[in-house]
C-alpha cells in the first residue's frame, strides 16, 4: 500500500536511491575484500621471498603491476652515509629512464643524494623532512625538480616532464618505528589518476616493514659470518699450538731414558695431536653443527695405526664407519674417545708379537648413535673394573662420556669390545 503522504515518484526516486546506497556498498566491500587479498598474498610472499631476489626489485614490480602506465622508482637509505640510494626502476617509461642516463651521466639506479637534500633546499626544511619520515604518500607539487631535490635546474625539469608526457607524481619514505628506510616514486603519466591510494598505502608500510626485518636478518647473518670466522681462527690457532705442544713432547721425549716416562709423553703427545686434528677439522668444516666424524675417525685411526704399529703385516685395521653428523660440542670428547680406545687396543691387545685385528664401527641406530672399538687380541683382564681404574686413558673416557650424556659398554669375549652408545642433542 502506498505511503498517502509520499507521490508514487518520489517514493520510485526513493528506491532507486537506496539501490544506488546499497551497490556502493557491496562495490566498496567487494574493493575491501579484494584490497585485503592482496595484501595477504604480499605479505606471504615478503615471507617466503627466496634469498636470491632482491627486496627492492619485487616492491618495485608489485607496485608497478598494481598501478598501470607508471615508472617506480624504489631506494634505500643507507645510515652510514646518510645518502638515499637508487636501487630499482621499473615501469613502461623506458624514455625517462634513458634520457637521465643523457642528463644525468649515468643511469637512474646510479642516483646517490644525501638525505639532507631532499629538505634543505625548501623553506620549511623541518616539515620537509617530517614529510619524508611519516610514510604517507604525498603528491610532489613541484614534479621532477622535488624529486631529484633540486639537483637539477627546474627548467630542464619542466622540459622533461613536458616532453615525456608526465603527469602527477607521488613520493613517501619507507619508515617503520620513527626510522627512515628507503624512498618510494610513483610516476604517472599525464591524464592518469593514482587509484586505489589505500591500498598503495598499506602497501608501502608492509614495504617498510618487510624493508627492516630484511636489513635486521641481513646484519644478523653478517653478525654470524663474523663469529663464524672468528671461531675458524681460534680452532685454527688452537690447533697449531697443540701440534707445537705435540712437537715438544716429541722432541723431550727423545732425552728421556726411562722407558715408562718416555711412553707417558707419547701418550700425551698423541693426545694433544688428536685434539690438533679436531680443531684443524672444524677449522675446515663449514658446518659446526654438522661435522662428519666418520671422515674424521678415518684421518684419526690411520695416523695413530702408522704412529704406533711397527709392522702393518702383524695387526689389521678395519674401518667401517658411516658418515655421521656431529655437532661441535659432542665432536672434541668424542675424539679423545676415539683416540684413548684406539691407543689402548694398539698398545696392549696383541703383546709379544701376537697377530690380529682392529676394527672401528660407527653408524646410527634410530635416535642413537653407536661407536664401536673392537679387537680380537688377549682381552681386557677379568679382575679389572674399567670404571674404577687408574689408567688415564680409561679415566678420560669415562669422564668424557659422561660429558655427553652416553653409556660405555664392554664386552670381553673373544677379545674386547668397546661400545659407547650416545643420542645427539638438538
Amino acid at each position: 500500500m502506498l505511503d498517502e503522504g509520499k507521490s508514487r515518484e518520489e517514493l520510485v526516486d526513493e528506491l532507486n536511491e537506496l539501490k544506488a546506497i546499497l551497490k556502493s556498498n557491496q562495490e566498496s566491500t567487494k574493493k575491501i575484500i579484494e584490497n585485503e587479498r592482496i595484501l595477504s598474498k604480499t605479505a606471504l610472499e615478503l615471507v617466503d621471498l627466496p634469498p636470491h631476489v632482491d627486496i627492492y626489485d619485487f616492491i618495485a614490480k608489485k607496485l608497478g603491476d598494481l598501478i598501470e602506465n607508471s615508472l617506480i622508482a624504489v631506494s634505500m637509505y643507507d645510515e652510514p652515509s646518510d645518502s638515499i640510494l637508487v636501487r630499482s626502476v621499473i615501469g613502461e617509461n623506458q624514455r625517462l629512464i634513458e634520457l637521465s642516463q643523457k642528463i644525468m651521466g649515468g643511469g637512474l639506479t646510479d642516483i646517490k643524494l644525501p638525505l639532507r637534500s631532499f629538505y634543505e633546499f625548501y623553506d620549511d626544511k623541518e616539515h620537509q623532512k617530517n614529510t619524508i619520515l611519516s610514510g604517507k604518500l604525498l603528491k610532489m607539487e613541484d614534479g621532477l625538480y622535488q624529486v631529484f631535490a633540486g639537483r637539477l635546474p627546474q627548467k630542464i625539469t619542466r622540459m622533461v616532464e613536458l616532453t615525456m608526457n608526465m603527469g602527477d607524481m607521488y613520493g613517501t619514505g619507507f619508515e617503520s618505528k620513527g626510522k627512515l628506510y628507503g624512498t618510494v616514486y610513483i610516476f604517472l603519466k599525464k591524464g592518469n589518476k593514482l587509484n586505489n591510494n589505500e591500498l598503495v598505502q598499506s602497501l608501502i608500510s608492509l614495504f617498510a616493514v618487510a624493508i627492516q626485518r630484511k636489513q635486521a636478518e641481513n646484519e644478523i647473518k653478517k653478525a654470524l659470518k663474523e663469529k663464524e670466522l672468528l671461531l675458524k681462527e681460534i680452532h685454527h690457532r688452537v690447533k697449531n699450538n697443540l701440534m707445537i705442544i705435540s712437537s715438544l713432547l716429541n722432541l723431550q721425549s727423545a732425552h728421556i731414558k726411562d722407558e715408562g716416562a718416555r711412553n707417558v709423553f707419547r701418550e700425551s703427545q698423541n693426545r694433544a695431536k688428536s685434539m690438533a686434528m679436531i680443531h684443524e677439522r672444524l677449522y675446515r668444516s663449514t658446518d659446526l653443527k654438522n661435522i662428519d666424524f666418520g671422515e674424521y675417525i678415518r684421518s684419526l685411526t690411520t695416523d695413530l695405526y702408522r704412529t704406533l704399529v711397527a709392522d702393518p703385516d702383524r695387526i689389521r685395521l678395519d674401518i667401517d664407519v658411516e658418515d655421521v653428523k656431529i655437532d661441535i660440542n659432542t665432536v672434541v670428547p668424542l675424539g679423545l674417545i676415539v683416540n684413548e680406545l684406539v691407543t689402548n687396543c694398539m698398545k696392549h691387545a696383541f703383546p709379544d708379537g701376537e697377530t690380529g685385528y682392529i676394527k672401528l664401527e660407527l653408524y646410527q641406530k634410530s635416535q642413537k648413535i653407536v661407536l664401536k672399538v673392537i679387537d680380537n687380541g688377549i682381552g681386557f683382564p677379568e679382575d679389572l673394573d674399567y670404571k674404577k681404574t687408574s689408567s688415564l686413558g680409561l679415566q678420560l673416557v669415562n669422564n668424557l662420556t659422561k660429558q655427553i650424556d652416553g653409556e660405555f659398554e664392554l664386552d670381553r669375549n673373544q677379545g674386547t669390545s668397546f661400545a659407547l652408545i650416545f643420542e645427539e642433542k638438538e
